[in-house]
């Protein structure tokens, strides 16, 4: 017994070890496809007005949000390339244009090329859009089952991490070193990022598992009897959490708030998010399985949403309590993702693991969007009080959908 206990224990720790690169190649991956998605939305408007451009400009910064939203269009050629030259071969040759990609943006001028500057931020999402097809595909492939919550608690992370390094950290270069510095400082991390994914491509490989030799197409998705109910649950649950960062930051603006401490505050918001992912998704789906921890979850993000309720009746707040409120509500949504992805993530089909996963990615962007779009305005009608309460009760709501949903979702593994 205690020999076969042993065997066991063993077999474990080898394939944990096996699996190192793995593990070490998916975060790499992420932390490189969230850098230019960062840089988008968290610097280039920044850097826009620095330059001298007007309002206007700034928002053209949100095209490079399109390859993101429309990436499921050309999931399947990606899925079809991966197969016949190997996941690995793609993703090196993405990463590899996106160092191109950086070290031509420092031979443009924010200030006189501006719309140059903007089209080679929009070539580099596109780029990372379709790396993030190919690594999502690859963790579908080698790591469905439990340890999919490893997968997606590393995804979560590593995204934030990068968005992280790619707007205030970009800002931070670009204030020290400049336009052209800071630029060819982000080829260099990228080009770091290439080397580790170059030195070890098993990462790349299949684990053994075999492939499908049919082509993979979007429009088989429809062929799948539980689609309507994977569609569902992939728009509404995160409507709720994109949505009340969008009243919050005004709100805390008009409770006195200023804007160095909402940047602090959004700061610690997203570290709060990566390490819930870490801490509470992932330990959540190896012990519970996909639909149990998805249930948890969502439970423990509703308990989170109260935390802006909780705060606008709490007249005169310390300024320690949005640090503490939203930074536990930021910690449950982060084991709230972790879940939901590593689901989506076993429901995928192996024939075709970057259509699928990337198909539902998109529909939680679509809902999240409408999402954003709607609440501002019911905000105005209602005020912050009602708009907050709602968004609470919402959260509830989406526990109740994840119910239905979960009993209808067909799974590939668990």
């Amino acid at each position: 017994m205690r020999a076969s206990l042993a065997n066991v224990a063993s077999t474990k720790t080898e394939a944990a070890v096996a699996d190192r690169p793995l593990y070490l190649a998916l975060a790499a991956m992420y932390i490189a496809q969230g850098l230019p998605i960062g840089f988008a939305f968290n610097a280039m408007g920044t850097l826009i007005r620095e330059n001298g451009h007007d309002l206007a400009m700034v928002g053209m910064a949100g095209l490079a949000f399109l390859p993101w939203a429309l990436k499921f269009l050309w999931a399947g050629v990606v899925d079809n390339a991966c197969r016949r030259w190997g996941m690995a071969r793609i993703a090196l040759l993405l990463q590899a244009l996106t160092i191109a990609g950086f070290l031509g943006l420092a031979l443009l001028s924010p200030r006189t090329q501006l719309g140059g500057v903007l089209a080679v931020l929009v070539w580099l999402n596109l780029l990372c859009a379709t790396q993030d097809i190919v690594t999502n595909a690859c963790a579908v492939v080698r790591l469905q089952g439990r340890r999919a919550g490893i997968a997606n608690a590393i995804q979560v992370a590593g995204f934030l991490l990068g968005m992280l390094a790619g707007g205030g950290g970009v800002l931070l270069l670009y204030a020290r070193f400049g336009w052209v510095i800071s630029m060819v400082l982000l080829a260099a991390v990228m080009a770091a990022i290439y080397l580790l994914l170059a030195s070890h491509r098993s990462w790349g490989e299949t684990g053994g598992r075999e492939v499908s030799p049919d082509k993979a197409r979007l429009r088989d998705i429809w062929k799948r009897e539980d689609i309507g109910w994977a569609i569902l649950l992939a728009l509404s649950f995160k409507t709720a959490s994109s949505a009340l960062p969008t009243l919050v930051q005004p709100w805390l603006l008009d409770s006195g708030f200023g804007v160095a401490r909402i940047g602090t505050l959004q700061l610690s918001n997203t570290l709060a998010t990566a390490a819930g992912a870490l801490l509470l998704g992932m330990p959540l789906v190896r012990r519970l399985g996909c639909r149990r921890a998805v249930l948890v979850g969502l439970a423990l993000a509703a308990l989170g949403q109260g935390s802006a309720s909780v705060l606008n009746v709490w007249s005169h707040f310390p300024v320690w309590a949005p640090f503490v409120w939203f930074g536990v509500q930021s910690l449950l949504e982060g084991a709230m993702y972790v879940t939901l992805w590593s689901l989506f993530m076993n429901w995928a089909s192996p024939r075709r693991p970057g259509v699928d996963y990337t198909a539902m990615q998109c529909c939680e962007s679509l809902g999240s969007t409408i999402a954003i779009g709607a609440i501002a305005p019911l905000a105005g009608l209602f005020g912050y009080v009602h708009a907050f309460a709602g968004l609470w009760l919402l959260s509830w709501l989406l526990c109740a959908i994840a119910v239905v949903c979960l009993s209808r979702v067909q799974l590939c593994a668990d």
